[in-house]
Parts: C-alpha cells; structure tokens; sequence
C-alpha cells in the first residue's frame, strides 16, 4: 500500500467501466485525491471503487455515482456530489464514450 496521504483535493473522472478510466482514477487515488467515479455499468463501476480502494487504504475515499454522463442530471450530480462530500472539485477527467442515441 501506498505512503501517500490524502492530499485535500478531489477529481472527477468518467468512463470507469473502461480500463483507461479505471487507470485514470486509480492513479488520482494513489497520488492522495478523493475520486468521484461514473460509468454506466453500476455493478462494473461498484466493483472499480472496492478496488481502487483497496491499493489506496482508508487515507483516500473513492465514491461511485453511476449514470449517463450525457444527461444533464447526471453531470448536475457528479458536481453537486463533489462539492457536498469533499467541498471542492481539482480535477474533472471526462474519459466517457459518448454515442449517438439511437432515435425515438
């Protein structure tokens, strides 16, 4: 397990369900930030959060809120959520695929 510390700082990071986002996210943790992480898959995403936390250790939270980042709530959420548990935002990674709907 890593030395490092919470550092009081805090990123948002998108796609988790893919490996780059997973990556992405899991480096922030080790470098001491509070992660907040979305993906579409709430059991993928869920599982990402028991192990980031678990290279971490108990010095840094990671907290998963899964949902489209394409809809405007759950952007509102991502951000409401960061602000409300660690009182800032440092850092916003959008690694989310984003694909066309298909058309109603």
């Amino acid at each position: 397990m890593p030395d490092e510390v919470n550092n009081g700082k805090v990123a948002i990071v998108t796609g988790l369900c893919r490996a780059v986002g997973r990556a992405i996210a899991s480096e922030f943790a080790k470098a001491g930030y509070s992660v907040i992480i979305n993906g579409l898959d709430e059991m993928a995403l869920n599982q990402a959060a028991e192990d980031i936390a678990k290279i971490v250790g108990k010095n840094n939270r990671v907290v998963s809120i899964p949902g489209d980042i394409s809809e405007e709530q759950t952007s509102k959420l991502l951000l409401e959520k960061a602000v409300q548990l660690f009182g800032r935002i440092d850092v916003l990674v959008n690694d989310a695929e984003l694909l066309d709907k298909p058309k109603k």
